[in-house]
């Protein structure tokens, strides 16, 4: 559910946001208002996949699976059975090329029947790309009215990639074969993030093995913003928050939905529960427990 004109406390209108699709144990119905689990189309970016058993169990249930550039690479070398290769398979692998192995693209082009699209825009980034193909996907199909992408690699690797895909989400005028009108969701082993929109946001966040851990961080990118919030352990109301001045970016999750009434678009963060690490080579590894003082600036 994208949105709702349900009265809230601390704003008028109110945007509902249900990211435990992308937990292992998925929603649980505790009585709450509860939001449908959107359509939604994985794209994976050219980072190593630290832990497969999270894009398995988010590929799953996806409508469509698109891998960028090198990203085809990044499976083509990470071990599978045959039941994770049909879950994992890509409709499309596009990009500009100058990282994907040939291997791996007749590997997936010849067993699967995956589209390879070339996209040779060099102001384009590969997720921008990747999107133009889901949505392209999407398109003809009168099912899918509204989908939502979940993007792995998109804040792991070279900081300045990582920064070039938030400032992505934060694009408000992008041409109209690239833009994407649903809900983007990065994710990595760790936690996953996604744009609040101006107003009033209720977030659906569980806390417990395989949903979230309590750290929370609202990041305002790009310019100052008005912040009130509810539910957490130290509430912002009507707080100033801006890089060099405050920030919430160690809070703790007190209750399963929170809420943030924010005057500028800003960045949510949210830890999740580990998955366990499943490195290339076979074996399995816990995730690192976090332990000691948490940083609580906020």
């Amino acid at each position: 559910m994208e949105s709702d004109s349900t009265t809230s406390h601390l704003g008028a209108h109110v945007t509902y946001w249900d990211p435990t699709f992308l937990t292992s144990e998925g929603a649980k119905d505790s009585g709450e208002k509860q939001t449908q689990h959107p359509v939604y189309c994985v794209i994976i970016l050219n980072q190593p996949i630290e832990k497969k058993k999270q894009i398995i169990n988010i590929c799953t249930g996806a409508w469509c699976t698109v891998y960028a550039d090198g990203g085809a690479n990044q499976v083509f070398h990470t071990a599978r059975t045959n039941e994770e290769e049909q879950i994992l398979a890509p409709d499309v692998i596009c990009g500009d090329f100058d990282s994907l192995e040939k291997e791996a693209e007749d590997y997936f082009a010849n067993k699967f029947n995956t589209a390879i699209v070339k996209d040779g825009n060099q102001y384009k980034t590969d997720l921008q790309k990747s999107l133009r193909q889901a949505k392209n996907l999407a398109g003809p199909n009168e099912d899918v009215t509204e989908m939502s992408a979940v993007v792995f690699g998109g804040i792991g690797g070279r900081f300045d990639h990582g920064l070039s895909q938030l400032h992505h989400l934060f694009q408000e005028n992008v041409e109209a074969d690239y833009a994407f009108p649903g809900r983007i969701y990065l994710v990595n082993p760790e936690s996953i993030c996604f744009l609040l929109d101006r107003g009033s946001n209720h977030i659906k966040t569980p806390l417990g093995p395989g949903l979230f851990r309590e750290s929370v961080g609202i990041i305002p990118l790009g310019r100052p913003s008005l912040i009130s919030t509810d539910g957490l352990e130290w509430n912002l109301t009507r707080q100033v928050t801006e890089f060099g001045g405050l920030m919430s970016t160690s809070n703790h999750i007190k209750r399963d939905w929170i809420e943030v009434n924010t005057s500028e678009r800003v960045l949510l963060t949210i830890e999740l529960d580990p998955f366990k690490r499943e490195p290339l080579n076979g074996s399995v590894e816990a995730a690192p427990c976090h332990t000691g003082q948490v940083d609580r600036q906020r």
